[in-house]
């Protein structure tokens, strides 16, 4: 019997790992789905890793219970991240309050928990699919599943040692052969039943989104299993999709903006940055940050709005003025021409059309009334969401494992002691900024050391 198992190579799992370990737990299995550890974490942020945000916020992340947030930021926070990344080798780099590694490679942030890992002599199981969880108060935690192995191979390999025998990780000289031999080999694969036994569990085996990189969600229905309720689920920080034809136009066009959801007469939402203008509607950060909201109100089927405006950098009437202005400078030419210089041409097409503005005609002849119409549009340019992205374009997920049953800082359930969840799997998701890595972090190291502090 195991003192610690941790569900979840990921970023929660594996600090989590290394903490029960530091704190004194005799011994600690991690186990993972995927050949390698931190899979989604190598490639998060385009591969650079915002790992924290200096500007550390309570309003940065949403939750049906935001009260347990305030707890959580008061036991780690962005100087305890730093802290805790520095004493592994990973120096930070600071874009404004945006805190990356120094190398700006995410792999970077794996090798280096990779590397305590195995100092630390953490057990992982690589290729080890949990299918169920099951609980006595006499006997702990029964895990079963189903283990990858190569065809008529050792069945105990993936257990001896620290790592597997097939898919090690850095901080073992026989990575790199282990990798040329099986290339040559060509290995053939089988499936074969495990069971593993443990006194204290830690479910971090993420949410739903980048299914690409093994999200798939398993660790909601452990949580159910195992008496936990679990909010509705749906994708946060993805694109908005729309049904109107202009988009086929405008598709690749960068932008900067300001965006504006509104709720009847109540600005939800307020924010500039750059827009990704797609041939199924916008996309970008900008666009990630209100997303959840946009959900909401398209699931509540209230009264809304989102409007961008192209200039953000103007308030109205200087924005009058100046196009008024425009029309005297560039009299001589077409309509096609106005807006030259302000925008990329295909976003330009789109406003022409949306106000029938005559591209033909000389500018010179065009009335101040249509000159302004094509301003304001250039300044409140509805859009209108249909809905939001699907999983598969989501940044994280949006719902999960329900707060109030969860003991904050600890991360421990509250229906059972021996119980503990971190990351993506509780009802916690953040902004953009590094919020989500942060929280991922967090609850893994603070549920970790609790682990191992209480373990007998």
């Amino acid at each position: 019997m195991k003192d610690c198992i941790i569900v979840g190579g990921g970023a929660a799992g594996m600090v989590a790992a290394i903490e029960a370990k530091r704190a004194g737990a005799k011994s600690v299995l991690l186990v993972e789905k995927q050949s390698c550890l931190g899979k989604k974490l190598s490639q998060t942020g385009n591969g650079r890793a915002n790992f924290t945000n200096l500007s550390m916020s309570i309003s940065a992340y949403r939750s049906n219970h935001p009260e347990c947030i305030p707890p959580f930021l008061a036991q780690f926070d962005s100087k305890d991240s730093l802290e805790y990344f520095k004493s592994l080798g990973i120096y930070p780099k600071f874009r404004g309050d945006y805190v990356y590694p120094y190398s700006d490679q995410a792999k970077s942030l794996v090798q280096c928990l990779e590397n305590a890992l195995y100092n630390l002599g953490v057990e992982i199981c690589l290729q080890h699919r949990v299918e169920a969880i099951s609980w006595t108060e006499k006997e702990g935690f029964f895990l079963k599943g189903k283990k990858l192995l190569p065809k008529g191979g050792d069945d105990s390999s993936f257990h001896k040692g620290h790592f597997s025998d097939y898919a090690l990780v850095s901080g073992s000289k026989e990575k790199n052969r282990k990798k040329e031999k099986n290339k040559k080999e060509k290995i053939e694969w089988e499936e074969k039943a495990f069971s593993l036994q443990g006194r204290k569990l830690l479910i971090a085996s993420g949410g739903l989104a980048m299914e690409a990189l093994g999200a798939s969600g398993e660790g909601y229905g452990f949580a159910k299993t195992l008496s936990h309720t679990v909010s509705p689920l749906f994708p946060s920080l993805v694109p908005i999709y729309t049904r109107e034809d202009y988009v086929k136009l405008w598709s690749g066009v960068r932008v900067d903006v300001r965006a504006k959801l509104w709720k009847e007469q109540d600005l939800l939402f307020q924010d500039e940055g750059e827009l990704q203008c797609t041939d199924y509607g916008i996309s970008g950060i900008i666009v990630f940050q209100m997303s959840r909201l946009v959900h909401t109100l398209l699931q509540d089927k209230a009264k809304f709005s989102l409007e961008l405006s192209f200039l953000p950098k103007f308030e109205e009437e200087e924005a009058k003025n100046y196009f008024l202005k425009r029309k005297e400078l560039l009299e001589r030419e077409k309509g096609d021409a106005f807006l030259l210089g302000l925008f990329p041409e295909k976003l330009s097409q789109v406003l022409y059309e949306r106000v029938s503005f005559p591209i033909k005609q000389k500018i010179k002849d065009i009335s101040d009334k249509k000159i302004l119409e094509l301003c304001l549009l250039c300044l409140h340019f509805p859009f209108l969401p249909e809905r939001i992205g699907d999983f598969q374009r989501a940044q994280c997920t949006a719902g999960g494992v329900n707060l109030s049953e969860i003991f904050i800082p600890d991360f421990q359930s509250k229906k059972n002691p021996d119980l503990y969840f971190a990351g993506e799997i509780l009802d916690v998701d953040g902004i953009c900024g590094g919020y989500n890595l942060h929280f991922a972090f967090g609850s893994g190291i603070l549920a970790g050391r609790a682990m191992g502090k209480k373990n007998d």
